[in-house]
């Protein structure tokens, strides 16, 4: 699917909603948005998915993600996202 669209004075871009709908975006949803080789790359991210990121980043490093206050961070982030 190619799309034309135009940038608006601050950069910003509007994703139409036939592109949204295709690739699951939705409004005030988590998204990653990556450049690779002068491309963008945008696409969703579930909310489950940076939990458990941020988990693993705690284990890895020997951290209790509990008593390092996650656990709020984790109940906030999912009223914010739901």
């Amino acid at each position: 699917m190619r799309i034309r669209i135009k940038l608006g004075a601050k950069g910003q871009i509007i994703i139409p909603k036939i592109v949204r709908d295709s690739v699951g975006l939705v409004e005030n949803g988590p998204a990653i948005l990556e450049v690779k080789e002068k491309t963008i790359e945008i696409r969703p991210l579930p909310a489950k998915d940076l939990i458990e990121r941020a988990r693993e980043r705690a284990r890895k490093h020997g951290a209790d993600i509990k008593k390092s206050g996650w656990i709020y961070g984790d109940k906030l982030y999912e009223e914010v996202f739901k």
